[in-house]
């Protein structure tokens, strides 16, 4: 059993086991080349030593890893390491078929016919490529979460050929669902999947298996011998075409069924539009000529050829013959001799009947269910099925009481020899663990180090004017507290002060004193305020504002503002100039101040003026957020507005008197 972090081909580590069979344990591992989860199976032991098992294993395996269909599991790499021999799989997160039945069958005949064509899907590919599956049962095909169906364990299927036997030693695993050929160590083709899928869809119509014995060998014999009970027996709701359909799959003789999966899909797909349809065509078994055979015939078929050529002889022999006149005592003599002879044969014979049973009785056995037994009552169990306990591993269970045994290697139901091993990871009780003082720390540090307890995090968020942003201010529980693996601990997180926001009021046209007092009353601070000429707005009143009206902005921002100083006098004509000449005109120079823009998440600024709605800018430099205010020289004539630019934005527009 390989450990947590044991790394093969310096490529897959190992993270947990998932799962066992009769020839091998998955593990759930992790490709360190192409960071993704994988399924790796690992031959076990007493295999990997059989040369002639671990060739076959691998070619079969190289053969289904050549199988691409969106319903199996694909099949990545075949590798071998230190005696290990492995296959890596594509790693499915979901349940199996048969956790499905358990939970919820019996299936509507829609359902039926639905999960058995996705698995007929998956082996008609296999099929075409002459690869059969010899193991098609629910524990075998997985649902994903999303719903997708996905038949695995390909990797010990076997291409056909003229030599597709299964001998009875080599037949390890469920027989509930082998053919009656696979069952007998028989030839086995392309219809042995196709009565396995049959028995498959009867479980899931009616949460039975039609076989059902004390022992595998039994199950096997009703599998050779006894047809299969009604489905509609034991579920009404089921179609009586679906029945058709199991029934024809699960024939005795191969040449019964179905003969090939393309024929069954055929009449899958007519079921489900027409599900009272007689279009199943079942061969007529039961008026099959009876073949009678003498006792000389049965000899002969047995191999007993020449016993009956000696019979015959001694008849033409005893008639040719002339009885000769014998002594009363010789008489007594080949009597007793007879009678004796008799009594030899006699013991003889039971001594060799008891040894023939012995010989032919089976040398496996199928595994019980350990699951919640403590290890006493496992091995009196095991050793009445003449097997051993070994216990592999602990580990801790929220439902399994301490001491009982959680798992088990391998799983019930799956034969295997006598005297083998079965392994078992015992409970050690629920876990807990004991809560750490996380207050004060950093979130992301506080929920890691929960995290890796195994606890659960629940992160509740508040503003505190005290304590810093993600910083964590309380938890609940307290430290010290022993809570179970899985538990919660709910975190107060700070998200630092909180951030008042107001609007901007309109500020222009207001005289200076009533726009300061309305920034105060609206919770905002008062910025820069400038003075200019104006010839449109009164002497005292708001011109212009640094911050648009209706802006939302941070409480307390400071809003500054521009203030008319009145229309410019003129000046009177210097002594030198003459009376009737005008004042002398030309471009002149004001300067406007620009404020730092609002909550942006930069510190650093693109500002640009445009003067009048020109294409070209009279201003255009980056500055630091340490730069502002920005005191920009503008030069013009006569009356005219500005445009300031914030980062391509443009950031306000005010009107400008250059006389």
């Amino acid at each position: 059993m390989l450990q947590r972090g044991t790394i093969l081909s310096n490529r897959y580590e190992i993270i947990e086991k998932i799962g066992a069979g009769g020839m091998s344990i998955v593990y759930k591992a992790k490709c360190n080349k192409l960071h993704r989860y994988v399924a790796i199976k690992v031959l076990r032991e007493e295999f990997a030593s059989d040369e002639e098992f671990v060739s076959r294993f691998r070619v079969e395996a190289q053969s289904a890893a050549s199988l691409s269909h969106p319903n199996i599991v694909s099949i990545y790499d075949v590798g071998y390491e230190d005696h290990i021999h492995y296959i890596v799989m594509e790693y499915i997160h979901g349940k199996t078929l048969k956790q499905i039945i358990e939970e919820e069958a019996p299936f509507t005949s829609e359902r039926v016919l639905s999960v058995a064509m996705d698995i007929a899907s998956a082996l008609q590919h296999a099929h075409k490529k002459n690869i059969i599956h010899r193991d098609i049962k629910p524990q075998n095909i997985l649902i994903t979460d999303e719903g997708v169906l996905k038949v695995a364990d390909f990797g010990i299927a076997r291409a056909v050929d003229s030599s597709t036997v299964v001998t009875t030693g080599n037949a390890i695993g469920s027989v509930h669902y082998f053919s009656p050929e696979q069952a007998r160590g028989g030839y086995i083709d392309k219809t042995s999947d196709i009565y396995s899928l049959g028995i498959v869809m009867y479980e899931m119509g009616t949460k039975m298996l039609p076989f059902e014995g004390e022992s595998p060998v039994t199950v096997a014999l009703k599998h050779i011998n006894e047809d299969i009970p009604s489905p509609r027996s034991y579920n009404t709701e089921l179609s009586t075409s679906l029945e058709d359909i199991i029934i024809k799959a699960t024939q005795k003789k191969p040449e019964n069924r179905y003969r090939n999966i393309d024929e069954m899909i055929k009449d899958m797909e007519q079921s489900l539009q027409h599900p009272n349809g007689s279009f199943v065509k079942i061969p007529d078994i039961e008026n099959s000529p009876t073949i009678q055979m003498s006792e000389q015939d049965m000899k002969l078929l047995r191999g007993d050829k020449k016993n009956s050529i000696n019979e015959n002889k001694e008849e033409v022999d005893k008639k040719e013959q002339v009885p000769e006149e014998k002594d009363p005592r010789e008489k007594w003599v080949t009597a007793g001799a007879v009678f004796t002879a008799f009594i030899l044969i006699f013991v003889i014979s039971a001594i060799g009947i008891k040894f023939i049973q012995s010989y032919l009785e089976p040398k496996v056995v199928a595994v019980p269910s350990l699951v919640n037994l403590d290890i006493e009552e496992a091995k009196a169990l095991l050793e009445e099925k003449e097997l051993i306990l070994k216990v592999s591993d602990e580990a801790y269970h929220d439902e399994i009481p301490e001491g009982k045994i959680i798992m088990q290697d391998p799983e019930e139901g799956t034969i295997i020899n006598l005297n083998s091993e079965v392994e078992v990871v015992v409970s050690k009780g629920v876990q807990t663990v004991e809560v750490p003082d996380v207050e004060n720390r950093d979130y992301a540090y506080a929920k890691s180090m929960l995290e890796d307890l195994g606890l659960y995090i629940r992160r509740d968020a508040q503003y505190n004017d005290s304590v810093d942003e993600n910083i964590v201010i309380s938890q609940e529980p307290k430290a010290g507290t022993m809570l179970k693996a899985g538990e919660m601990v709910i975190l107060t997180v700070s998200l630092g002060p909180e951030i008042k926001t107001v609007i901007v009021p309109n500020l222009l046209n207001l005289t200076e004193q009533a726009a300061k007092n309305q920034l105060i009353n609206s919770g905002l601070g008062i910025g820069q305020i400038t003075y200019i000429p104006h010839s449109d707005v009164a002497k005292g009143y708001v011109v212009s504002q640094s911050i648009q009206a209706g802006e939302t902005v941070k409480e307390g921002y400071k809003v500054g503002f521009v203030v008319s100083e009145g229309k410019e006098e003129q000046q009177e004509p210097s002594e030198s100039q003459h009376p009737n000449e005008s004042p002398s005109t030309g471009p002149v120079e004001k300067h406007i101040t620009i404020l730092a823009p609002l909550d942006s998440n930069t510190d650093t600024f693109h500002v640009r003026v445009r003067l009048n709605g020109e294409n070209n800018f009279i201003y255009e430099q980056t500055h630091s957020i340490s730069d502002f205010p920005l005191d920009i020289a503008v030069t013009g004539e006569g009356t005219g507005y500005i445009e300031v630019y914030m980062n391509d934005d443009i950031y306000y527009r005010e009107s400008i008197d250059f006389e």
